[in-house]
């Protein structure tokens, strides 16, 4: 399922507040699309100019396979793409 910005308004979601820690909305919502039994649901995020995948691990009924892994430093791009709030980042580089 895909909610756009204007079904989440529609659902409940205040917009204006959609990127502080408050979930109990979206996740009633997320619960009623699992509960519907669609395998994701695809959603505008919350902090960033793009969109949220979340799958529904148990309506997959065991059709997901992990086929190969790969580690990947989360910190080292957030770094590199300037992407981390100024008290985050690394200031080894300044010393």
């Amino acid at each position: 399922m895909r909610l756009l910005r204007a079904n989440l308004v529609d659902l409940g979601v205040d917009w204006a507040r959609y990127g502080e820690i408050n979930y109990e909305r979206s996740q009633a919502i997320g619960a009623a699309v699992a509960f519907l039994e669609y395998d994701g649901l695809l959603a505008p995020s919350a902090r960033w100019s793009c969109e949220t995948v979340v799958l529904f691990l148990d309506n997959h009924a065991n059709r997901l396979e992990v086929l190969d892994t790969e580690a990947f430093d989360w910190l080292t791009w957030a770094r590199a793409n300037d992407l981390l709030a100024p008290e985050n980042r690394d200031h080894s580089a300044e010393d």
